[in-house]
């Protein structure tokens, strides 16, 4: 069962109009209290609400409806401190004076209270410089950590991001407990979440855990990623790693009906910062599932995907790389077989191998990267990929490879042998996530495998 908590000024005003009206003796009977005792005893309950089981959330704040959401960690205490923990880039500039996409984590201790003004707010009232950067009315810096003569001049107006928040709304559930807020001055919707509740909560794991979220869910390298609705439209996204996706209808013409929405990733999944309605469909509020997709907690329908494994692995703009650091059942033997047989032909050895599209002769190329001393070498063989299935590719490999490639293969068996076991059958693809697909398993069975991370 949910219990819902909410008051305003205008709930105020009106039941105070009501209260002259002829309705007045029962009006009087349900709300015998004045206006402002009403709103002390919600300021009140509020403050009890977020000191109560351990005092700690997970607050989505959005300084501007132009950068993406930051995750900040709050853990409220009775005597008017709250520590503040957060994890991206503008820590990171604060510590070292230079704006990059490096991100670092901070926690500091200020002050908060609930205070009255339009209904209860939530003031955050003494400078936290881990959270009120945002707030700060100077200049943003460019990349780099200073403004350039083609910046924006923002001076006076900053991020233009909220300290002091409306509480519009207080949520109880088994799903757990939420705070809807709206920021006083620009007036952007933010939500509270308890975290904490059953364990305990290191605030810096927690933030690291968001940033490795982040990392699951969006990577550079793989190129997009899809909204896929429950009538079978898919919505191509660009850009997630940024957090302010691209999004536009398979099919329709990218330049002209491109949209841009930004994103808040959290600790459990990714949020739109308002509800998106695309085709008929209004999401906002994805979890991440076991396999790395995501699932829309509004529909429990829609997903976020990117492409199947058997596209991504195929991709002709894409280079996968193993340094057999994670090989497995045959593999092991032949790169344990292989390393000997390096040593004993001329005190080299394997440093990974590397699969590549050749444009020039339309073929992939398996190159093996070995060194003695400061020599490199590179014997490398050919193949054609065939996609069998959405999760399965085929080897069609030639036999021959380069002349330093047939030089090896007689030298050292080991590294033939190998390309011939990736030839010998259908290959089987897993991933660590079917969103950000950047480490691929190529296995024969479920114990001969090398895993391939995406260059």
């Amino acid at each position: 069962m949910k219990k819902f908590f909410n008051i305003s000024l205008l709930t105020i005003v009106a039941l105070s109009t009501l209260s002259l009206s002829s309705c007045k003796n029962e009006i009087d009977d349900i709300f015998d209290e004045d206006a402002v005792t009403r709103l002390e005893k919600a300021k009140a309950e509020y403050t009890n609400i977020l000191t109560d089981k351990g005092g700690k959330w997970q607050l989505e704040y959005y300084a501007n409806d132009e950068e993406p959401g930051y995750i900040y960690l709050m853990t409220f205490a009775k005597d008017g401190s709250v520590t503040i923990a957060g994890h991206n880039k503008w820590i990171n500039y604060i510590k070292t004076g230079s704006v990059t996409t490096a991100s670092s984590y901070g926690s500091e201790v200020s002050m908060w209270e609930v205070i009255a003004d339009n209904g209860p707010v939530l003031s955050f009232n003494t400078y936290n410089k881990y959270f009120h950067i945002f707030a700060d009315p100077y200049d943003i810096p460019s990349v780099g950590g200073a403004t350039s003569d083609d910046d924006v001049n923002e001076d006076g107006y900053g991020h233009e991001g909220d300290y002091e928040f409306d509480i519009m709304k207080y949520v109880e559930s088994a799903e757990g407990d939420t705070l809807f807020l709206t920021g006083k001055k620009y007036n952007l919707n933010m939500i509270m979440t308890r975290v904490g509740v059953n364990q305990p909560v290191d605030d810096e794991v927690y933030m690291n855990e968001v940033v490795a979220m982040a990392d699951s869910f969006f990577n550079a390298k793989v190129p997009q990623v899809y909204i896929n609705l429950p009538n079978g439209v898919r919505w191509i996204v660009k850009n997630g790693a940024t957090s302010i996706l691209k999004m536009f209808r398979e099919g329709a013409d990218e330049i002209s009906t491109a949209e841009t929405h930004n994103v808040i990733i959290t600790h459990d999944g990714l949020s739109f910062m308002d509800p998106l309605t695309i085709d008929g469909y209004t999401i906002q509020n994805f979890t991440r599932q076991a396999d790395g997709s995501l699932l829309c907690r509004d529909d429990h329908e829609t997903t976020m995907t990117a492409d199947p494994l058997a596209v991504v692995f195929d991709n002709r703009n894409l280079i996968w790389r193993a340094d057999f650091k994670d090989v497995g059942g045959r593999f092991a033997e032949l790169v344990a077989q292989l390393t000997n047989e390096l040593k004993a032909y001329n005190k080299s050895t394997l440093q990974y191998a590397q699969i590549e599209y050749d444009r020039a002769t339309e073929v992939y190329k398996l190159s093996f990267n070995i060194k003695k001393s400061t020599v490199k070498y590179n014997p490398t063989y050919f193949f054609t990929m065939e996609q069998v299935n959405e999760n399965q590719v085929k080897f069609n490999v030639a036999a021959e490879g380069d002349k330093m490639g047939e030089t090896y293969a007689t030298k050292c068996p080991a590294i033939r042998a190998i390309v011939d076991e990736l030839g010998s059958t259908t290959i089987n693809l897993t991933a660590n996530s079917l969103l950000a697909p950047v480490n691929m398993k190529t296995s024969v069975n479920g114990n001969d495998y090398i895993v391939w991370n995406l260059q």
